[in-house]
């Protein structure tokens, strides 16, 4: 079901859904409409031109505190009304035949603004039946497979529930076990390092994941500034703390670390097995996760918690409450009673990106939109 303000989601018969998020009701939508005719998203559009305050004459903090142009109320509206077409055409077409990421979902709009995380808690109250769900904003995608069903049974099996929260990696935390070292320093490296989950269910064969697995593959490169980007970032992850400790640990159940032979449990042992990681983070990241159903309904979403607030996203208020628990009560109980976890599967590529794409453009591509942007201001 796709919530607009708003939460998407994606019914279907596997033990988990897919829910693309909108993170806010305009933004991102139409940033090239800058106009500065300033209406409240959550009131009935207006041709007047109101006054706007400092604080919002930024066009992106504006939408992200549900202020809009006329304009970009008239395209949200438009792009609502195609997301709902676009789902039913996908729903009504001959299956396996047409195949779509849109099948079976459903666009429930919100009667009010509720902001990224409210939205996400009326998905999750109102539309959800499965026991685990996969959060996706809506401008964040995969770039590679993730082994979105292994994950599934590795919480599914976890003895000791210890796992109630998954994170597939982005660029900005692909490292993450080095970030902590540099904030908390070694004796708490040290207890994180002894925190690290390697679940049998992600032992993984066919040569999929891991340094040279066929998922990482599939990031191909539309440009030489792209390509050099992952190369470095690969080179840069091999180096790393968080690589480092994974080879200490290949070598103390000694495994290698190249091809066919790369660690884990495996049942076949004449299969070309990976094993991949689980880091605790003490950040809960709003990109895309799997996470238990019942963990967001019960505890991130309850009201005595008070950890999400209208308007606002998850991760906002959730992280620091989650390093008040860990000064209170230590890493290893203050973390478990979040449960958060990011995927790694050691290959130096991540698994989701920022469909924006502007972090990657070039300078005259920069230069190209921002001369389009300031031409539709004149016109």
């Amino acid at each position: 079901r796709i919530s607009c303000d708003s939460a998407t989601t994606s019914n279907s018969n596997q033990s988990f859904n897919n829910n693309n998020i909108d993170k806010n009701d305009n933004d991102r939508n139409n940033n090239d409409k800058n106009n500065s005719n300033g209406i409240n998203s959550g009131s009935n559009h207006s041709e007047s031109k109101p006054t706007i305050t400092r604080k919002h004459a930024n066009i992106k903090q504006a939408l992200r505190s549900g202020i809009t142009t006329v304009d970009q109320a008239k395209n949200y509206i438009e792009f609502k009304t195609a997301l709902r077409k676009l789902c039913e055409d996908a729903t009504r077409a001959p299956y396996p035949q047409v195949k779509s990421p849109f099948r079976n979902a459903e666009v429930v709009e919100l009667e009010e603004r509720h902001g990224y995380g409210f939205a996400l808690r009326h998905a999750l109250l109102h539309c959800i039946n499965t026991p685990y769900v996969c959060v996706i904003q809506h401008d964040r995608t995969f770039m590679r497979p993730a082994p979105v069903a292994e994950v599934v049974d590795a919480m599914r099996n976890d003895p000791t529930e210890k796992i109630k929260y998954v994170g597939m990696s982005m660029k900005s935390n692909l490292m993450y076990y080095d970030i902590f070292g540099g904030k908390y320093g070694k004796k708490a490296i040290d207890e994180l390092r002894s925190m690290i989950l390697r679940p049998e269910s992600l032992c993984i064969g066919g040569g999929v994941y891991g340094p040279n697995g066929s998922s990482s593959r599939h990031m191909t490169a539309d440009s030489k500034k792209v390509r050099q980007n992952l190369e470095s970032l690969v080179e840069t992850y091999r180096g790393s703390m968080q690589h480092i400790t994974y080879k200490e640990w290949l070598q103390s159940v000694g495994r290698s670390t190249t091809a066919g032979d790369s660690g884990g449990r495996c049942g076949n042992v004449h299969q070309n097995c990976h094993q991949l990681s689980l880091t605790p983070t003490l950040f809960w990241y709003d990109n895309t996760h799997i996470v238990q159903t019942s963990h967001y309904r019960d505890f991130v979403f309850d009201p005595k918690h008070k950890m999400v607030a209208r308007g606002g996203f998850v991760e906002d208020k959730l992280s620091p409450a989650m390093i008040r628990n860990v000064e209170r009560f230590g890493l290893r109980e203050g973390h478990g009673r979040f449960g958060c976890y990011l995927l790694d599967d050691h290959s130096g590529m991540f698994f989701t990106g920022h469909l924006d794409g502007g972090g990657y453009l070039t300078a005259d591509e920069k230069d190209k939109i921002q001369k389009s942007i300031k031409a539709k201001k004149e016109s």
